[in-house]
């Protein structure tokens, strides 16, 4: 048997998993291509412009695929070897700030405490046992529902403006923090409002609510103090023209037999805000003088208002006793037959203090005497009426002097024919109220007071309901 001399057999080269290969760029330089096969199945193509870096990658990779560790590059330095222990001790104990940075700040703080007197350490430990927060973190929207709860004696109306106002400081996030709230915020939300008066309300009310927030140490500061002062608001009033106040009056006089007659007079010729008359009493008028203790400003200004000579005639005429039920139908009711131009709420009370302020000719008297400002006055007041014989004939109107031709159009009170008794606690029982109201051409309301009055039992809230079940 002939045995194989092994010596003369060729040796098996070592199996390479990654090639290395040279190829020319477009640009005409050459480039090195390390390609292969990770052990995992992954691909590997890198190219390098030089071809030390591409044969330290290929065998970068050939180590890693053998399982060999990577050995770190020596590399120059001048610290001993403690220091660069120590160095790594530091990198790794701030891994997400540079090293130098940290150095840097902590020298800082040393020279720092050092100027006063002490080390870092003291200076630290005193801070820690005497430091009280500026502020307690509180979201406006806690922050606001406590504000509202300690509104406490206004009037609904003052207290829907509180309510409606910082609602506003909750959009888009009624999770902020008080404490974060800026100028810059304020000025947003007063930006969405075009009338200065409007802004003037809410800048106000946004006012005592961040005042009051200082105060329990909710805020460090109340943003509004530092807004931008609002240009003054001169607006144009409405008031009532000279032919229209006659019609008015002549209106009041022909309807339900003169029964609003003397508050519209009081209103045109005494200056009474809409709220002041409805809570005007036949007491507070005596003699010359009207006591003006109610409406909005009660709690504030009560006041005394003198009554003019044609308002003396009106009132000897027609005697107030009281506005009469139903106050706010009738005047839309003399609204339609004066066929005013434009009518807004204080229409009346606008048209008297403009006439008081051309007849007196002293704003501050005017002011005083409708419990309102200079202000206001200049603001709104000024000019208004340039034609001094209409300013004589609007005090020397009276029932006696009023034009006895003058046409107006007093809406028809609408009749309503109702079945009988017994006709109609048949239908109440027959169909819902929303539907019998159709066919009778009136309200559901007006049924069910006319039922009361008959002495006609209703069907009970979801009795329908229960029916159709």
């Amino acid at each position: 048997m002939k045995v194989a001399n092994r010596s003369c057999m060729a040796r098996r080269k070592p199996t390479e998993r990654f090639q290395l290969q040279e190829f020319t760029n477009p640009s005409g330089n050459s480039s090195w291509r390390v390609s292969g096969t990770r052990p995992d199945g992954s691909r590997v193509r890198k190219n390098f412009t030089r071809k030390a870096d591409a044969l330290q990658a290929q065998a970068e990779e050939e180590s890693a695929a053998d399982g060999i560790p990577n050995q770190r590059q020596l590399q120059r330095t001048s610290l001993t070897p403690q220091q660069l222990s120590d160095a790594e001790t530091a990198v790794r104990a701030t891994p997400h700030r540079p090293l130098a940075r940290t150095v840097s700040r902590l020298t800082d703080l040393e020279a720092r405490a050092q100027a006063r007197g002490v080390d870092l350490d003291a200076a630290l430990s005193f801070f820690e046992s005497h430091y009280r927060a500026e502020t307690t973190v509180i979201s406006v929207l806690n922050a606001r529902n406590e504000f509202i709860d300690t509104r406490v004696g206004l009037s609904p109306k003052t207290l829907i403006g509180y309510k409606s106002s910082t609602g506003l400081l909750l959009s888009p996030d009624p999770n902020k923090a008080l404490n974060r709230f800026t100028v810059a915020d304020i000025e947003a939300i007063l930006a969405r409002y075009a009338n200065i008066n409007t802004k003037k309300t809410h800048r106000r009310l946004f006012s005592v609510f961040f005042g009051w927030a200082v105060r329990h140490h909710y805020c460090l500061e109340n943003p509004c103090d530092r807004l931008d002062r609002l240009p003054k608001a001169t607006t144009h009033i409405s008031i009532l023209s000279p032919d229209e106040v006659k019609r008015l009056l002549t209106a009041a006089i022909r309807y339900h037999d003169g029964v609003t007659v003397a508050g519209v007079a009081i209103a045109l010729f005494a200056g009474l805000r809409p709220s002041e008359l409805l809570d005007l009493q036949a007491g507070d008028i005596n003699g010359e003088r009207i006591r003006v203790t109610g409406g909005k400003m009660r709690r504030k200004i009560n006041r005394i208002v003198q009554i003019p000579p044609n308002l003396a005639a009106w009132l000897k005429k027609y005697p107030f006793r009281g506005l009469p039920g139903g106050w706010n139908y009738k005047m839309k009711r003399l609204k339609a037959a004066t066929n005013a131009r434009s009518w807004v709420q204080d229409i009346l009370r606008h048209t008297s203090i403009s006439y008081q302020a051309e007849r007196d000719k002293n704003e501050g008297l005017t002011a005083f005497n409708n419990g309102t400002s200079k202000q206001m006055m200049d603001s709104h007041y000024r000019n208004v009426i340039d034609n001094p014989a209409a300013i004589k004939a609007y005090w020397a109107l009276t029932h006696s002097t009023l034009p006895k031709n003058i046409e107006v159009a007093l809406p028809a009170d609408d009749k309503v024919t109702w079945p009988t008794r017994a006709k109609l606690t048949k239908l109440v029982w027959q169909k819902p109220m929303m539907h019998l109201a159709k066919e009778l051409g009136v309200t559901d309301v007006a049924i069910k007071k006319h039922c009361v009055k008959v002495g006609i039992e209703l069907p009970s809230q979801g009795h329908w309901q229960r029916v159709a079940r």
